[in-house]
């Protein structure tokens, strides 16, 4: 059965970078173990298949903005003009967009989706690792959007 609340990790685990939503996801996860947890790679409406029927939804997704030093949280306002990699979306629709579109065929989107992006450097190289950097930073970028999420912001 679903709890009200979502966690939706998304990254690509063989993207170097890329993958270190995924891996804070579960890190989160750990901290807030009563809510539900999706790791994807998707991007657009599936997204938004990921949270139906929640009430609030929390996604934790990489990006680069070349503005931050890499394992940077930035809590990112739907309404902002920040991306990901996922809400910005070079082919289709992007997941901000898809959450607006199932809103208005009246569908059970969350009332409260929260993003939040982690600073990456590199995204686009294959490989499975993530920077070493990155790695270490894991434990405490978790701790932050764990306790940002508590804090009820």
């Amino acid at each position: 059965m679903a709890t009200d609340f979502i966690l939706i990790g998304l990254g690509n685990p063989i993207m170097s970078d890329d993958g270190i939503g995924l891996l804070v996801s579960r890190r989160v996860h750990e901290l807030l173990p009563d809510c539900d947890l999706e790791l994807s790679p998707a991007g657009g409406f599936e997204v938004v298949d990921l949270m139906l029927g929640h009430r609030r939804a929390v996604i934790i997704d990489s990006m680069v903005t070349g503005k931050h030093p890499p394992g940077t949280v930035l809590r990112i306002d739907t309404d902002s003009a920040l991306e990901t990699l996922r809400t910005g979306h070079s082919h289709g629709i992007n997941f901000l967009e898809a959450i607006e579109v199932a809103r208005s065929c009246d569908a059970e989107v969350p009332g409260e989706v929260v993003v939040y992006g982690i600073e990456v450097q590199d995204p686009f190289s294959l490989g499975q690792e993530v920077s070493e950097s990155l790695l270490d930073g894991i434990d405490g970028m978790a701790r932050e959007i764990a306790d940002d999420l508590l804090g009820g912001r």
